[in-house]
């Protein structure tokens, strides 16, 4: 008879949770939507996680570490979302309204973004922005600030309303205030207005930038 063969010895689960940065960020982002920002710690993560927090902070030096990287990966869900379309104005729109989708999936992060806004993310966006903007280069950091304020402040406005489940617009009176009543009755919905802003946003930098404000002058 020839020599028996041991079994090899199922693999079974490792004894202790694998700990790595991504799924550190991703349970915190689970516990902020959960609890709110006010709960967010690395202990809090650590026991969402199952693991202690000597463990985890071995992976991120202290809680700041850990905030900058949710604030990137809600950044990168932007990228995801944003898709690839062409022409300057398209592509700008897109990428906004992209922001601001992800922005209000997440509600009760989105003070991250914008306490720790990863700049350095967002230099190759800048730069794709750029490099296609039909507009002259004196005005780009203008145009980059518009853009980015408009975008990041109406996102985290409407974010603040639904983390807070109060509307963005209190209800009033409509015969003290029958301009502003006509106005939101007539207004678009929700990102078809924020869509609406962005759209005479660029009306504005060509009517101040654009082709004809260039042969006029």
């Amino acid at each position: 008879m020839g020599a028996s063969v041991k079994p090899k010895a199922k693999r079974g689960r490792p004894l202790k949770p694998l700990i790595t940065k991504e799924a550190a960020v991703d349970a915190a982002i689970v516990l902020v939507e959960q609890e709110g920002i006010d709960s967010l710690s690395v202990q809090g993560v650590a026991r969402a996680m199952g693991v202690t927090a000597p463990s985890l902070y071995y992976h991120f030096k202290d809680k700041d570490e850990l905030l900058q990287l949710v604030a990137r990966a809600l950044l990168h869900e932007v990228g995801a979302e944003g898709g690839d379309v062409s022409g300057w104005k398209e592509r700008a729109i897109a990428l906004a309204v992209a922001t601001r989708r992800t922005i209000l999936r997440h509600p009760n992060a989105a003070p991250l973004m914008l306490r720790y806004f990863p700049r350095n993310v967002m230099l190759g966006a800048y730069e794709a922005t750029l490099a296609i903007c039909p507009y002259p280069s004196e005005h780009h950091m203008a145009i980059l600030e518009a853009l980015e304020k408009i975008t990041y402040g109406a996102s985290l406005f409407a974010a603040a309303a639904e983390a807070h489940h109060i509307p963005a617009m209190p209800v009033f009176d409509a015969n003290r205030f029958p301009k502003l009543a006509e106005a939101l009755a007539k207004a678009p919905e929700d990102e078809a207005l924020f869509v609406e802003t962005l759209e005479l946003m660029f009306d504005g930098f060509e009517a101040r930038y654009g082709t004809k404000k260039r042969k006029s002058k």
